[in-house]
């Protein structure tokens, strides 16, 4: 998997000799061969990751019942909340002050991707396999966790919305970590950009967003946090499964009305490489108290286990849920280990490359050309 270097050496030296005649490459012919190389190395590096592996089998029937599923996804909530309900019910009531969440509430976006489809980005590793299908994706809704901002901004096709769930000031400095400019210029993108936020938002990142902010609430099993809940009157709940994919998948799907949903960066799980982000992270070095876990090829990749936690929320969700209603959503993660266990990919989340996706649902937007041009070309 890793011979990608021996398959293509890059240049190094100033000239290249050509055999006995010790004729030199010019310079200006080098640095084109050394930027055709890289282009031919980024693309083996991708053709190694995506051509040469193949789905599991689907399997119908989940080797988790729906309800073990939930237990799964919820095992880790008692210890979050004693850990952190303190810091949510301050920063929910700090937040309230300071902005008018029941007037500029998540709502105000109420249907406008009814019945249309829309992509959900999670910020795994393999967003960097098919992050550029995004720069032309259709008029295609995309609501992405705010950990990608950075990342997503450099490429040039920002997310219609961004979406914050947890509290912790590391969110801060998370925003632009995918990205290569200094924090001035992002901070100064969040002008044009929406953030999604959730009550115990950060009140330093609230405060330093200068685009606009609309609410949510967390329900938490606290009996303080309930209290400033029911003081505020700010009921605006969403059922996010402790992770902000699954806060940015309940927005596009319960607020927006969007449907199907395509999940991309939903890996829950280090990628064989050991990386964890699209973009070098210092998650990277933090490849320790991991659990082996099954990728949608078969391949054994590890993770932690409030990751897999959440990749059980959401075939939880799948599978129908609280109200035993099966969602419809793709996994165009293209990696990762959402639906995937040791005998096959589970039929409930329909695996799929994104590009299949973009094209799904916005090929009859070629008609219009094809009319113009008088075209006897088929759309298929």
């Amino acid at each position: 998997m890793d011979n990608t270097n021996s398959i293509v050496t890059e240049f190094t030296n100033s000239s290249v000799s050509l055999g006995a005649s010790s004729e030199a490459i010019p310079m200006s012919e080098l640095l084109v061969l050394r930027k055709e190389n890289g282009e031919l190395k980024k693309r083996l590096e991708n053709a190694i990751e995506r051509e040469d592996l193949v789905l599991q089998n689907t399997i119908d029937v989940a080797p988790m019942t729906p309800a073990q599923l939930y237990g799964q996804a919820c095992s880790g909530d008692t210890v979050t909340t004693e850990t952190f309900a303190n810091d949510w019910a301050h920063q929910f009531e700090s937040n309230s002050k300071k902005f008018d969440m029941i007037k500029d509430s998540a709502m105000n976006e109420f249907g406008k991707l009814a019945y249309k489809p829309c992509i959900c980005a999670g910020s795994g590793p393999s967003l960097k396999k098919n992050v550029e299908c995004l720069k032309d994706r259709g008029g295609i809704g995309l609501v992405s966790c705010l950990h990608n901002f950075g990342y997503l901004e450099d490429m040039g096709f920002p997310a219609d919305y961004y979406v914050n769930l947890d509290s912790q000031e590391i969110t801060i400095p998370e925003l632009f970590q995918g990205g290569k400019k200094d924090e001035e210029f992002y901070w100064d993108k969040t002008k044009e950009r929406t953030l999604i936020a959730s009550s115990v938002t950060n009140p330093k990142l609230a405060e330093k967003w200068q685009g606009k902010i609309l609410w949510f609430n967390v329900n938490v099993p606290d009996p303080v946090f309930m209290g400033i809940a029911n003081k505020v009157n700010f009921n605006l709940f969403f059922n996010t499964g402790g992770n902000a994919l699954g806060a940015s998948y309940y927005f596009a799907r319960a607020i927006l009305g969007a449907c199907p949903i395509a999940m991309i960066g939903a890996d829950f799980s280090f990628s064989q490489k050991k990386k964890f982000h699209a973009w070098d992270s210092p998650y990277d070095k933090m490849f320790s108290g991991l659990i082996p876990v099954t990728d949608i090829f078969g391949n054994r990749v590890f993770t932690w286990q409030s990751y897999y936690n959440f990749a059980k929320w959401f075939e939880f969700i799948a599978l129908g849920g609280r109200g035993g209603n099966p969602s419809l959503f793709y996994n165009c993660t293209e990696g990762g280990i959402l639906g995937a266990y040791p005998n096959g990919n589970i039929r409930h989340i329909i695996q799929m490359p994104l590009n299949q996706f973009i094209y799904c649902y916005s090929q009859h937007k070629l008609m219009m050309k094809i009319s113009e041009e008088k075209s006897q070309t088929l759309l298929f």
